[in-house]
């Protein structure tokens, strides 16, 4: 492992014990930008030497951590809050260049990481042992320890947030943390977490960059006692089982495939703007985005040409120009997947209401970016091995149904259950729906992104796991409970 010195912002490095390092793995990591197809940067994956240097330091600086006060704990959470606050255009400029996000996008990324930031601060009021008299002379406590190293797996999709919302919750509970990013965007990985260094004190949180080799790894390691991950539902699940084989605890986010229900009596502007912001806000890429509509009866006549207007006026392109509204998507590699099922899709007789392959995207040096413009299809099997694939990207399918009751049998028709979305002026409707669809997260007008101090998640192969990743719950996860007898 050696250490290097760069410029914050323009590449992707491990941190390890507080000081940036060039991994020393055999494999190199190319990092595109999305919006151009320009190479920016190639990184030296880590090696077992560099993950097992990473664990070391977290493992070095647990005992100090986890004995400062929670208060104290909170107190360097806070200097870690302000400098996200300071640096919002630089992160939110890397995360852009690195992502592909608009900025609009990139900045609201930020914002939510400092929710997540702002639940940890609050732990101190939920924070607190349970006590009881057994008998006379004789009482019983519940108090809570940490756990020891974390390690967090984050996505491409949110390089910024759900890093910053791992290192909320294993940090202020006492535990250090090792952080693998995506390979896909790893700068702005290393962007936040290079900036709040100074707020911590060295190895309580570290990054390291590379494959799955070295998640396997850390998995197996035995000073390695929880681990975390948003990824697709195969990594999941493999993420999963290698982590309870291991006797550790889990928390692994999955994939999903979310309906979006219009009732005949929804309001029709209403659910047009649900539509867009779920289905291609980030370019369909999150886990709650919908890529399934399903409209009951004839409201589909008015709903279809007031969406279609709307899709006109999403605008395609490099997401730092001032009004464009959807950037690319991730990777070449994604971009060719979409590719792939919209080709089935047509070979199948799919109706294209709308087609993004031929999309120009807004900006300079764009030919060679991973743009796929907002895409609207009809007419694919409900549950074939084609309409039920999960889509992340800025593709929906749409079905129509004669009544509520199919419209639920489609919604559960999927292996996943992370979201689902109903439009109703009726509350009866709502609530029918709302009980019989199994998801985890349920919108009712609206797109079911929760706050960061409410619990979400997924049923199904949505998630695998012990403990929730927001709200309240990763406070069990991320800590012990040891029950205390005394007698005097």
């Amino acid at each position: 492992m050696t250490t290097t010195a760069f410029e914050i912002g323009t590449a992707a490095r491990n941190i390890i014990g507080g000081e940036f390092a060039t991994g020393t793995g055999d494999e190199t990591i190319d990092v595109y930008n999305p919006t151009t197809g320009a190479l920016i940067d190639t990184l030296r994956a880590s090696s077992i030497a560099d993950a097992d240097a990473a664990v070391a330091a977290a493992e070095a600086a647990f005992d100090d951590w986890s004995g400062l006060s929670l208060p104290r704990r909170v107190a360097h959470l806070i200097k870690v809050r302000a400098i996200l606050d300071e640096n919002i255009e630089l992160i939110a400029a890397t995360t852009n260049r690195d992502h592909g996000k608009t900025l609009e996008d990139a900045r609201g990324e930020v914002v939510r990481a400092m929710d997540f930031l702002d639940t940890a601060i609050a732990a101190p009021m939920i924070y607190h042992a349970d006590s009881i008299s057994i008998a006379p002379g004789l009482d019983a406590r519940r108090v809570r320890e940490s756990l020891g190293v974390c390690l967090a797996v984050t996505p491409s999709n949110f390089p910024v947030m759900n890093t910053v919302q791992f290192t909320s919750w294993a940090l202020v509970t006492g535990n250090t943390l090792i952080i693998k990013a995506s390979e896909a965007d790893p700068i702005a990985s290393t962007t936040v977490l290079g900036l709040i260094q100074d707020a911590l004190p060295k190895g309580v949180l570290n990054l390291v960059h590379g494959h799955a080799d070295i998640v396997k790894h850390m998995i197996a390691h035995p000073s390695v006692q929880a681990v975390s991950c948003i990824t697709s539902s195969p990594t999941a699940k493999a993420i999963y089982a290698a982590a309870a084989q291991a006797g550790k605890r889990v928390q692994a986010n999955g994939g999903a495939k979310n309906p979006i229900v219009i009732a005949e009596d929804a309001d029709i502007d209403v659910a047009v703007n649900g539509i867009i912001m779920s289905a291609y806000g980030m370019a369909g890429q999150r886990c709650l985005a919908g890529d399934r509509l399903v409209v009951i009866g004839d409201v589909y006549d008015k709903l279809l040409p007031a969406l279609t207007t709307a899709i006109d006026a999403i605008v395609t392109g490099d997401g730092a120009v001032e009004g464009v509204t959807m950037g690319p998507v991730i990777s070449a590699g994604s971009r060719d997947r979409l590719l792939q099922f919209l080709a089935a899709a047509q070979d199948q007789g799919a109706t294209f209401h709308r087609d993004g392959r031929d999309v120009i995207p807004v900006g300079q040096d764009t030919a060679g970016g991973y743009f796929l413009g907002p895409t609207l299809i009809e007419g694919l099997e409900p549950g074939s091995d084609l309409e039920a694939a999960e889509l992340f990207g800025p593709v929906l399918v749409i079905h129509r149904v004669p009544d509520l009751a199919a419209a639920i049998a489609l919604s559960n028709n999927t292996d996943f259950g992370n979201a689902a979305s109903i439009f109703t002026r009726t509350g009866a409707v709502a609530a029918e729906y709302e009980r019989r669809v199994r998801a985890g997260n349920v919108g009712v007008n609206t797109f079911p992104g929760p706050a960061a101090f409410i619990t979400m998640g997924g049923y199904g192969t949505s998630f695998y796991g012990d403990s929730h990743v927001c709200g309240a719950a990763p406070l069990d996860f991320f800590t012990d409970q040891k029950l205390v007898v005394t007698r005097w």
